[in-house]
C-alpha cells in the first residue's frame, strides 16, 4: 500500500503545481489541448472538460478495458462485453460513492466524475485523472480526503479497482464507500429489456470473512443449437493503516435497491443519501438487473488510510454449473501490485524495442518535449489498431477492417514483428479462394459458427495485403512467412452475406497470388486501369463502381487511387517474386499489366483544361461517363482530389515524369486548409449525382469552369447514384470537404517523397492533435479528422480517436522521412528529409535481431555525412528527395549498428 500511496501523492502534488502554475515553464511546455498534461514521467493528466473526453485501452491481444478522463469505463473483447459502454450522459455501468458522515445524512460524493451529483456541501472538489500504460488513476480531493481508484487489468483480462482513502486530517472520520457494477457479460453490442431475464447476481459470505463475494450467471443462446452459460465473479478485500475499522458492510444485488427503486438512478439515489439499503437483497434474478452494490462502513484514524480492492473475473461459453468456483479466490492486495509493477518493467521492455527522443526544436512550434511523448503513445495507438478483434465501437457494423488492420501491422512490424506475423496469417484465413478480401471480418464466436462479414466489393482491400506483407519481410528477413499456411472463407453469398469454410489451405504466397489475380481480373480492359466496384479507400465515395443501365451490379467505372496501388503491388511482386525465381512467365504477365497500367493511367487519369492546365482526377464512372475530381465534375464544380495526387507519388508513378510535381502541388495548394489537407475541395452538396450523368463529358472538360457551386441540383434528384453517398455527409466533415486526417497523411507523405520537406513539416504540424488550441477527442493520439462548417458550429471536432488509420500513417511517415528508416531486401536506407526542425534526435530499435541506433545532429555545416560505427557509409544522391542518403549492406553489419547523421 505504501508504494500505491505514495504514487498518489506524487501525482497530487504535480497536479498541484499545473493549477497554481508552479514550474510553469516545465509544465506549460508539456500541455496539451483540452486541459490535459504530460507528467515527468510520461503519463497523461487529465483535468476535467467540458468540450470532449480523453480515454485509454488497456489489455492485451484485442481486449480493451476502456478508461475514460471522465470516469466512464467499459470493456470487450470482440462481441463479448464484460461491460457495455455507456453513451454520454447515461447512467455508467461502474460507479465509485463516498458518504462522509453530517449527523443523521450522509454527503455523498461520486468519485468519479461521472454520474454527476449535488455536491454543493462540499467546500471544494478537486478531480483528475491519470493515465499510464499500465493503469489509470481516477482521483479526488475534497475537506481533507483523499479517494483514489486505481484501474487495472491483468494477462488473464481480470479487471481490478483498487479504492486508496486517505484520512489528511488530524481527527477521525466516519464514512461509507461504496461500490457499484453493473457488468454485462454477454455477446452482444446492446442491451434489451430481456437480457435481465437470463442473468442471476448473488451475493455469498463465507466462514468469518466480513466482505463477501458477487457471483454473477448469465445464460445466453449462441446459435440454434448452442446455448451456454458466462459466469463472473467479484472478490474483494480491504486492507486497515493504523487505528481504522471497518464497522458494518451492507450489500445488495438489486440495482432497483441500489438507486432506490425502478424510477430512480445512481444519479439520484435515496440509499447512498441515506448510508444504507431498505432491504439487502442477496439474490437477483429475471424482474430486476443483477448488480453487485455494497456501502462499506469505516471509521477512519487521523492521518491514516485503508484500501478496498475489487476483482472482476470471468469464464465465457461454460457448460458446467460448477465451474465459476474456479474464479473464487483470496484477494492479495501484495500480488495485485506486484502485476502493476511487472507490467509496467514490460512497457519499459517494450518502449526498448523503439525508442526516440527529439532534441531541441527550432522555435516555439516544435516543442521538442511533446514530440517526444507523443511518438510514444503514437506506436501505442498503432499496436491498438492492429490487434484489435472488432467491435472497438460497439456496433454490429465495427467488424475487423482488412484495409485497417494490415495498414496498421505496417506500422508494428517494426517493434513487434511476431505479433504482426500472427495477425497477418489470421486475416489471409478470411479471404475467399479467388483472392477476393472481405471488406471486414469478425471472429467467430466459436470454433463451429461462421464470421460474420461485410462482403461489399470495396476494390482496395487486397492491395493493403500486399503493401505489408513485402515490407514485413524487407524488415525482418523472414521469408518463412511466405510458406506459412493459412486456409479460405468461401462466399456462398453476398447480399445475404454468408461463407463456409473452404477446404482449401495453401501458403501465404499462394495467398498473395490469388489476391493479385482477383486484381488483374478488376482491370478495365477499356482503359486499362482498376474498376471501383462498390468503392476504394474513400468508403464514402461509393458510386463510381455502379453500372448506368442497371443490368450488372457494377460497371467499368475506375478508382485512380486503386489502380496506383495496384501498380506499386505489381512492382513489388516482380521484385519479390524475382528474388524467389519463381516462374518468369508470371514475372512477364505483371510486366505487361504494369505497362498496361502505367500506358491507361497516362491516357485517361491525366486530364487538361483548354488553359493547357493539368489535373489527376479521382476516378470516372461507368463508360467514363463522367470524372470525379475534374475540371467540371457532375455538378458543374471544378473538383481537386487529394488521394490519386498522393499515390500518384507514393506508388512511383511520379518517378516516371517529374514534371508532374507541379500539378500535384497545384492540387495540394487548393486542397490546403487551416487544419491540414482536404479530401476534396470543394464539398459535395445534397443532390450531387449531377446534370452531366450518363454524357459523356469530352467536351466538358474544356470548357470555362467558373462555375458556382450551390447551383440548383433540382434536376439531377432521381437519377442514378453517381458518386455515392459522400453528399449525405455535412459540408466539412470526414472526407466531404474537411482534412480527414488518414488522405491528409498521404499527402504528406508524397510531399516528403517529393523533396518538399519544409511543406511536409508545416502539413504535418497541421493534423497533430497537441498543434491544436481544441480538440474533442484525446489530444495525445491521431483523431480520424477535423471538421470545419462554421454554420454547423463545428470548429476542429473529430469523429473519433484510437481506432483510425492516420495514426499509422503519420508514425510510418516520422520513421521514414525524420528519422530516415526505410528497409529494403538487402539492407536498409538512411534517408532523413531535407528539413528537420530540431537540433537532434536519436531512435533505438532492433533490426533482424540486433540493436540499431540512429542519431542526428544538426551543427550548422551545410553538408549532410554519415559515419556508420565510426566509419563513413556509402551514400547516394536520391533526385525525388533531393538528398544525400545511405545505405547499409546487411550482409556488413556488426552486432550493434550505430548510425550517426551530421548536417
Amino acid at each position: 500500500m505504501k508504494d500505491y500511496r505514495n504514487q498518489i501523492e506524487s501525482y497530487s502534488k504535480e497536479y498541484r503545481q499545473v493549477i497554481t502554475q508552479e514550474h510553469i515553464g516545465e509544465h506549460t511546455k508539456n500541455k496539451l489541448p483540452g486541459n490535459t498534461y504530460f507528467l515527468r514521467d510520461g503519463s497523461i493528466l487529465c483535468i476535467p472538460r467540458m468540450d470532449g473526453d480523453n480515454r485509454f485501452p488497456y489489455g492485451e491481444n484485442g481486449f480493451n478495458f476502456w478508461a475514460y478522463g471522465s470516469g466512464y469505463m467499459h470493456a470487450n473483447e470482440g462481441l463479448f462485453s464484460p461491460f457495455l459502454r455507456a453513451k454520454e450522459g447515461q447512467e455508467p455501468g461502474i460507479g465509485f460513492f463516498a458518504g462522509l458522515k453530517e449527523n443523521a445524512d450522509y454527503n455523498v460524493l461520486s468519485l468519479l466524475a461521472v454520474p454527476m451529483l449535488d455536491e454543493d456541501k462540499f467546500r471544494s472538489i478537486d478531480r483528475y485523472t491519470v493515465f499510464t500504460k499500465t493503469c489509470a488513476y481516477y482521483i479526488t480531493e475534497t475537506d481533507n480526503m483523499r479517494f483514489s481508484i486505481r484501474v487495472f487489468v491483468d494477462k488473464a483480462n481480470h479487471m481490478y479497482f483498487s479504492i486508496l482513502t486517505e484520512n489528511l486530517s488530524k481527527e477521525a472520520r466516519e464514512l461509507y464507500l461504496s461500490a457499484y457494477l453493473n457488468p454485462f457479460l454477454c455477446n452482444s453490442v446492446y442491451e434489451t429489456s430481456e437480457n435481465r431475464w437470463f442473468r442471476k447476481g448473488e451475493y455469498i459470505k463465507e466462514g468469518r470473512d466480513l466482505l463477501g463475494r458477487f457471483i454473477f450467471s448469465i445464460n445466453e443462446d449462441l446459435s440454434r443449437t448452442l446455448s451456454v452459460t458466462n459466469y463472473g465473479v467479484v472478490n474483494q478485500s480491504f486492507t486497515f493503516e493504523g487505528e481504522t475499522c471497518l464497522l458494518k458492510v451492507e450489500a445488495t444485488t438489486s440495482r432497483y435497491e441500489y438507486v432506490g427503486g425502478s424510477y430512480s438512478g445512481l444519479y439520484s439515489s435515496k440509499p447512498l443519501k441515506q448510508g444504507c439499503f431498505q432491504n439487502e437483497k442477496h439474490t437477483t434474478a429475471f424482474n430486476d438487473t443483477a448488480i453487485a452494490g455494497e456501502m462499506l462502513h469505516f471509521k477512519v484514524a487521523p492521518l491514516s488510510s485503508f484500501r478496498v480492492d475489487l476483482e472482476l473475473s470471468y469464464l465465457i461459453h461454460s457448460h458446467n454449473t460448477e465451474d465459476y468456483k474456479g474464479l473464487i479466490r483470496k484477494l492479495q492486495p501484495e500480488h495485485i501490485d506486484t502485476m502493476v509493477n511487472e507490467n509496467k518493467a514490460k512497457e519499459e521492455g517494450d518502449k526498448k524495442l523503439l525508442n526516440a527522443a527529439f532534441g531541441k526544436g527550432i522555435g516555439k512550434d516544435y516543442n521538442e518535449s511533446l514530440f517526444t511523448c507523443f511518438f510514444d503513445y503514437l506506436k501505442k495507438q498503432v499496436e491498438f489498431c492492429s490487434l484489435i478483434k472488432g467491435y472497438v465501437q460497439l456496433s454490429e457494423g465495427s467488424l475487423i477492417g482488412i484495409r485497417d488492420v494490415f495498414q496498421a501491422l505496417e506500422g508494428m512490424l517494426f517493434f513487434k514483428p511476431e505479433q504482426a506475423k500472427n495477425k497477418i496469417l489470421e486475416a489471409l484465413s478470411f479471404i475467399d479462394p479467388s483472392g477476393r478480401c472481405p471488406r471486414q471480418y469478425a471472429l467467430p464466436v466459436n470454433e463451429n459458427a461462421m464470421p460474420v462479414m461485410d462482403l461489399r466489393q470495396f476494390i482496395d482491400q487486397g492491395v493493403w495485403v500486399i503493401n505489408t506483407i513485402i515490407n514485413y519481410i524487407k524488415f525482418t528477413g523472414d521469408f518463412s512467412i511466405l510458406e506459412e499456411t493459412c486456409g479460405y472463407y468461401e462466399i456462398v453469398d453476398d447480399k445475404r452475406r454468408t461463407v463456409k469454410k473452404s477446404e482449401i489451405n495453401d501458403s501465404v504466397l499462394s495467398h498473395m497470388l490469388r489476391i493479385m489475380g482477383y486484381l488483374m481480373h478488376n482491370q478495365d480492359m477499356v482503359t486499362g486501369c482498376i474498376k471501383a466496384l462498390f468503392g476504394d479507400w474513400n468508403d464514402a465515395l461509393d458510386g463510381l463502381g455502379v453500372s448506368m443501365d442497371g443490368k450488372e451490379e457494377f460497371g467499368n467505372g475506375v478508382s485512380v487511387m486503386a489502380t496506383l496501388q495496384f501498380y506499386q503491388n505489381l512492382k513489388e511482386m516482380i521484385e519479390l517474386l524475382s528474388l524467389l525465381s519463381y516462374d518468369k512467365s508470371l514475372i512477364e504477365e505483371y510486366e505487361k499489366v504494369m505497362d498496361t497500367i502505367e500506358k491507361g493511367l497516362k491516357e485517361h487519369a491525366v486530364i487538361k483544361n483548354k488553359e493547357g492546365e493539368l489535373r489527376i482526377v479521382h476516378g470516372w464512372g461507368d463508360k467514363k461517363s463522367y470524372y470525379v475530381g475534374s475540371f467540371c465534375d457532375p455538378d458543374n464544380v471544378s473538383r481537386h482530389g487529394l488521394t490519386s495526387n498522393a499515390f500518384w507519388v507514393i506508388s512511383g508513378m511520379y518517378d516516371k515524369n517529374r514534371k508532374m510535381k507541379e500539378t500535384i502541388l497545384n492540387a495540394f495548394a487548393a486542397l490546403d486548409s487551416r487544419f491540414g489537407l482536404k479530401t476534396f475541395e470543394p464539398y459535395f452538396l445534397p443532390g450531387t449525382p449531377g446534370e452531366n450523368q450518363g454524357k459523356s463529358l469530352g467536351k466538358t472538360q474544356e470548357k470555362s469552369l467558373g462555375k458556382t457551386q450551390g447551383k440548383s441540383l433540382g434536376k439531377t434528384q432521381g437519377k442514378s447514384l453517381g458518386f455515392g453517398r459522400i453528399y449525405k455527409l455535412p459540408p466539412g466533415t470526414a472526407e466531404n470537404g474537411a482534412a480527414y486526417i488518414h488522405a491528409s497523411a498521404f499527402g504528406i507523405m508524397a510531399l516528403f517523397m517529393m523533396g518538399e520537406a519544409k511543406e511536409a513539416w508545416e502539413q504535418l504540424m497541421k493534423i497533430l492533435p497537441f498543434t491544436h488550441e481544441k480538440v474533442s477527442c484525446s489530444p495525445y493520439v491521431m483523431p480520424n479528422s477535423y471538421g470545419d462548417n462554421v454554420e454547423l458550429h463545428i470548429d476542429g471536432e473529430s469523429m473519433q480517436d484510437w481506432q483510425t488509420g492516420s495514426s499509422n500513417v503519420v508514425f510510418k511517415i516520422i520513421l521514414r522521412f525524420v528519422f530516415g528508416f526505410q528497409p529494403e531486401y538487402e539492407g536498409f536506407f538512411i534517408q532523413p528529409a531535407n528539413w528537420i526542425p530540431f537540433k537532434s534526435y536519436q531512435v533505438d530499435m532492433i533490426y533482424q535481431g540486433k540493436p540499431l541506433h540512429i542519431s542526428y545532429e544538426n551543427k550548422g555545416g551545410g553538408k549532410r555525412s554519415f559515419l556508420v560505427n565510426g566509419k563513413p557509409g556509402t551514400t547516394m544522391f536520391d533526385e525525388n528527395m533531393n538528398i544525400e542518403k545511405l545505405w547499409v549492406d546487411k550482409g556488413n553489419l556488426e552486432d550493434h549498428i550505430n548510425i550517426f547523421i551530421v548536417d
